[in-house]
């Protein structure tokens, strides 16, 4: 049998490599039911979703992580997962009336009439916003298996029903979404229900999440609204400059190249709870990430094309081209984000907040003033160029940290 930490990095990475592949079954499933038109326009109903999602949170997620993943008391943890679910259904709400606004003000600016469908189907919103708080405070709980299977087990129930239902009845843009987050809305209360919440918290408990939010939390989410929320801003330009077709075609490009983010993302979750207390991300961490980056980057040159002719049709043949330059921006983004859950294990909220304010200037500068003179080349230059400054930027805070630290024990 394997140590019992090998045995969850084993679990994480093979339910990791299985959501990918179910996840690119899903691209596939969707994308040729509904064409490159269609496709575009549920990627461009999911990114404002996204967008919203991310602005609502104002870092209290990643606070409650960080104080579960430090809490050893089992009635003390059950009580931060009552206030957890009571932030989640308030953040929720708000979440949903922001997409209704939002649906109302769209046809003055997009050409594609999908307001009735945004507002048909806001809950989605719900899903999105509870998917990543989940998966933050399963990671601070140390739920590696819980992860694993959420990680599957939506996306296999969501195919397994569509492929039987699509045989049977009409399939469209308004099933899917239905199907597909009404699926992950169910495994998101289920699993909350599991969780056992204890709603019988005491305001010290809230004064003590607000006092880290205040310190940790809420700078990270300064940091992600600019590094990570404009990353949304793309979809919505493309569709503003270009057309929902070419939001399609990048959407999915982003989804092809996403598993090159998995093997340092999953080392991090992994190692989170530890890295609390080490002084340094381990050199076999390190070195395992990089070969395995490269070796993946290798077979991913060596295969993209073949597979979107093969799987997604010569329809979507643009998205092989832009994979090709896009894959580069993953491998500094996954190397980076490696570094990130490190330092903000180590509670460097405010070095984090800083790091993503720089990285949103250059999102914000590309997605409107590159894809406006460039069209999707914009788009492509402005993400590889912000996850390369993003690496940089985390290689330069880690390497101050290790340094700071060293000076720190000679001095004691």
């Amino acid at each position: 049998m394997f140590p019992r930490p090998n045995r969850k990095i084993i679990t994480m990475y093979g339910a990791s490599v299985l959501g990918i592949i179910l996840g690119f079954l899903v691209s596939i499933f969707n994308s040729r039911i509904l064409g490159p038109e269609r496709f575009g326009d549920f990627k461009f109903i999911e990114t404002v979703a996204r967008l919203i999602g991310s602005v609502v949170s104002v870092g209290l997620f990643i606070s409650l992580t960080r104080l579960v993943a430090m809490k050893k008391n089992e009635k003390n943890t059950r009580k931060f997962l009552g206030l957890f679910t009571s932030i989640f259904a308030i953040i929720s709400v708000l979440g949903l009336l922001l997409f209704f606004c939002f649906s109302f003000v769209e046809p003055y600016f997009f050409e594609n009439q999908l307001d009735d469908v945004i507002r048909k189907y806001a809950f989605i919103v719900i899903v999105i916003i509870g998917n990543v708080a989940i998966m933050e405070i399963l990671k601070g709980l140390h739920k590696i298996y819980t992860i694993a299977i959420l990680s599957v087990l939506p996306i296999l129930s969501y195919l397994i029903s569509a492929y039987v239902l699509s045989s049977f009845i009409p399939f469209g843009l308004e099933s899917i979404l239905l199907l597909y987050y009404g699926i992950q809305l169910i495994f998101l209360a289920t699993t909350i229900f599991f969780l056992k919440p204890d709603f019988k918290f005491k305001k010290n408990l809230l004064n003590e999440l607000l006092e880290e939010n205040k310190l940790n939390g809420r700078p990270i989410y300064y940091g992600s609204l600019a590094g990570v929320a404009t990353t949304h801003l793309a979809g919505l330009s493309i569709s503003y400059f270009m057309d929902n077709t070419q939001v399609g075609f990048f959407m999915l490009s982003l989804t092809i190249c996403s598993p090159l983010l998995v093997i340092p993302s999953v080392l991090g979750t992994i190692y989170f709870k530890k890295f609390v207390e080490i002084d340094k991300i381990p050199s076999k961490v390190i070195y395992f990430s990089a070969m395995s980056t490269v070796i993946a980057l290798v077979f991913f040159y060596l295969l993209i094309e073949k597979v979107v002719i093969t799987f997604y049709s010569s329809d979507y043949l643009p998205v092989s081209d832009i994979s090709k330059f896009l894959i580069l921006a993953f491998i500094f983004h996954g190397l980076g984000d490696l570094i990130n859950r490190f330092l903000g294990a180590k509670g460097k909220g405010k070095l984090l907040r800083n790091a993503a304010f720089l990285v949103g200037i250059v999102n914000v500068l590309g997605y409107t003033i590159l894809i406006n003179y460039f069209n999707i080349n914009g788009a492509i230059i402005t993400k590889i160029l912000a996850s390369a400054f993003y690496l940089s930027i985390m290689l330069f805070y880690y390497l101050n940290f290790i340094k700071a630290n060293k000076k720190e024990i000679i001095q004691n």
